[in-house]
């Protein structure tokens, strides 16, 4: 049996774990986190469900195209401050799953400034600084060979935190997380390689941030590779007429400079060995790490103890109708609310992250019909509650939902 939290974080920081395990709490960049504990039958419930629904509360990437909202229509009759958007029989999606994105030019100038410190560091192999020791030569038989480092023993202070807070607002603003695990750098010679593997614990999105340099590669390999969806579920798709290679079964992600990749680690992936050059100057050389703790928050102009009680009922009957009514999924489903500040009303809803998959042996004739059904609920809740008008003009609620 599964459990799920109906509490949100009272932190007011949000906390980076470095490579050596300690703790660095730093002030949050653009919003500020929901700061109240949810009082549906406890101050902090944990309630056994079949569905598995979590709202996680404790701790962030950057997406091109933001799920698309929903028509907001009219609205139904105000019934004190929360007015249930009905269902109908032609409710469109309005949420996409997505289990991978890849953005370009991520860091701009950052990137080459990282690039240039490597260099300097391995460059010249005749040179004896301390910075060149700390390489550690992973190797897992079957499984695992680089060199990695945490990425802090290697750059300047300064650069550091600039690459940490470039991630965190990316993580924040896109993914609804709010902690960053430790970054490493590594880079792959000749034989090094990641054979496929699943990061469950770690996060709900994985990043691949690259400073190869890609097109004057000398090598050959060294892509991500991600399991494609339907291979996880292979006979449902299956079609005896029709062969497969390897470009129908796995993703392939070039590490191109400055290209940030996130994905879904949930997912079998790896990296393709490289062969060809045995120069850590011509190696693949990207910094990697996890997304984690997703945590509502908000921004613009409502503040924390009007926005508090009002989400607080609503978000007890979304959990209770989610619990009772509405197929399982695992995955995580973050939205943002857009409040209005002249009228308290929500005025829209959209999809930032949603990594849902239904889970088989349910009973529907299209698995998918389990994916409408919590878009659905969650539009006709999310959407119904009033808030207090503010002067200080709309506010945005980022709302991350983990099903288990």
């Amino acid at each position: 049996m599964t459990h799920y939290h109906r509490f949100l974080s009272s932190h007011n920081t949000y906390c980076v774990l470095d490579s050596m395990s300690k703790s660095k709490m730093q002030t949050p960049i653009c919003s500020k986190p929901i700061n109240w504990f949810f009082q549906c039958k406890k101050s902090m419930a944990f309630l056994s469900s079949g569905k598995g629904l979590r709202l996680f509360g404790n701790t962030s990437l950057r997406t091109s195209v933001p799920g698309a909202s929903p028509p907001t229509g009219a609205s139904p009759p105000t019934t004190g401050d929360e007015r249930l958007v009905e269902s109908n029989d032609s409710f469109e999606p309005w949420s996409k799953a997505n289990h991978l994105r890849v953005m370009d030019g991520f860091l701009g100038d950052l990137a080459l400034e990282l690039r240039q410190k490597f260099a300097s560091t391995v460059g010249n192999p005749r040179v004896t600084k301390s910075e060149r020791f700390v390489w550690d030569y992973w190797y897992v038989e079957d499984q695992y060979t680089l060199l990695r480092t945490p990425a802090h023993l290697l750059f300047d202070e300064d650069q550091y935190h600039s690459l940490e807070n470039m991630l965190l607002t990316c993580a924040q603003q896109q993914f609804g997380c709010r902690s960053l695990s430790p970054i490493w750098l590594s880079y792959y010679v000749d034989g090094c390689h990641q054979a496929l593997h699943a990061d469950n614990p770690h996060g709900p999105w994985a990043f691949v941030l690259s400073l190869t340099d890609w097109d004057r590669r000398r090598f050959r390999g060294g892509e991500t590779m991600i399991l494609q969806k339907h291979v996880l579920d292979y006979w449902s798709t299956f079609d005896p007429s029709r062969g497969t290679e390897m470009a129908s079964l796995v993703e392939l992600v070039p590490p191109k400079f400055d290209r940030l990749t996130v994905f879904d680690p949930r997912f079998p992936h790896g990296v393709r060995q490289v062969q060809g050059t045995h120069d850590p100057l011509e190696a693949r050389l990207v910094l990697h790490g996890w997304f984690s703790d997703p945590s509502p928050f908000f921004t613009g102009g409502l503040s924390e103890e009007d926005a508090a009680p009002v989400l607080d009922r609503v978000l007890g009957r979304l959990f209770d109708e989610l619990d009772a009514e509405v197929g399982r999924a695992t995955g995580t489903l973050a939205v943002r609310l857009n409040v209005s500040g002249e009228t308290g009303r929500v005025t829209g809803i959209s999809s930032l992250t949603d990594t849902l998959i239904p889970l088989p042996g349910q009973g529907y004739d299209d698995p998918e019909d389990v994916r409408l059904e919590i878009q659905d609920c969650v539009q006709q809740f999310l959407m119904s509650p009033t808030f207090p008008p503010s002067s200080a003009g709309d506010t945005q609620i980022t709302i991350p939902l983990v099903f288990e």
